[in-house]
Order: C-alpha cells, then structure tokens, then sequence
C-alpha cells in the first residue's frame, strides 16, 4: 500500500546573510517555520502564514519566476525554491507518512520575532551536529541559499 502524502510549505527566511531557525519542539532539531497546507489555501499562503505563526514575522516571498502571468483566467502564484518528498517517522498515533514539502525563500518585512526563534549565519549553521541538531539536507538547503548573490546584499 502506498504511503500517505501530506502537502506542506516551509520558508526559508533570509536577512543580512543569516537565516532564520526554529528548534522543533518535537524533533529536537533546528528548522524553518513551516507545516501543513490548509484546506483553500495556496503553498505561498502556507508559508506566509505559518512564518507568522511561528515566527511572528510578516515575510515576503522571494519570487524566482521564469514567466509570470495576469489573466482574468489564470494568474502566477510564487513558485517553490526547491520541492522535497520528506519520509516521516511514525509518532505518537501517527503512522509514518510523506510530506510534499514546497520550500519557498522569503525576506522578513516587520514584526516582534517569537522566543525560540534565531538568526544562524553560514559559520554557526556549519557548527549544528548532521541529523543531531539539524536535518542533513536542512543544512545543505542553507548552504545553497547562503552562497546564492541575492543573500550577499541587504534585503
């Protein structure tokens, strides 16, 4: 039997060369805000909304677009940095399951940043323990948004 699939979104959020983590309550690991899509809601509203929830920052997505377009039958939405099939661990009652994770990069904009949420530069992520204090591709996702020009300059 196949394995069950739960849409996701994650923001990446960037400012002044750091990124921006959460420790995990339940995985003990630094990541970025991110969770479930909601019934009627967009992955770049997802993401949007639970950077806020979690982090207490309004964000704006960084658009990457090859084309983007307008029409009274079609319209652009933010599309996804990077797109990850992520294997979950069973817990609790919750048999092991997939997410399909739209990772989005965003620029924060305004508001009070909650406790338990910290700005990590390169040098700091680097020191996070692989899959003890951080998820391996957690870290090689910053590497690739760090050494990116659109980080180098303030946003």
């Amino acid at each position: 039997m196949a394995m069950e699939k739960h849409f996701t979104a994650t923001a990446y959020i960037v400012d002044q060369g750091k990124i921006l983590l959460l420790m995990h309550p339940k995985l003990k690991k630094w990541l970025p805000p991110g969770g479930h899509i909601e019934t009627n809601e967009t992955p770049p509203e997802c993401a949007k909304r639970e950077a806020r929830e979690e982090t207490g920052l309004e964000i704006e997505l960084i658009q990457q677009e090859n084309l983007w377009l307008d029409f009274w039958n079609a319209a652009s939405i933010e599309r996804p940095y990077l797109c990850l099939l992520e294997n979950i661990p069973a817990h609790g009652d919750q048999p092991p399951h997939q997410h399909i994770d739209m990772i989005f990069l965003a620029k924060p904009l305004h508001g009070t940043l909650s406790p338990g949420a910290r700005w990590f530069s390169l040098e700091e992520v680097d020191q996070l323990a692989d899959d003890q204090d951080i998820f391996t591709e957690t870290k090689t996702t910053i590497r690739h948004i760090l050494s990116n020009s659109f980080t180098t300059s303030p946003l």
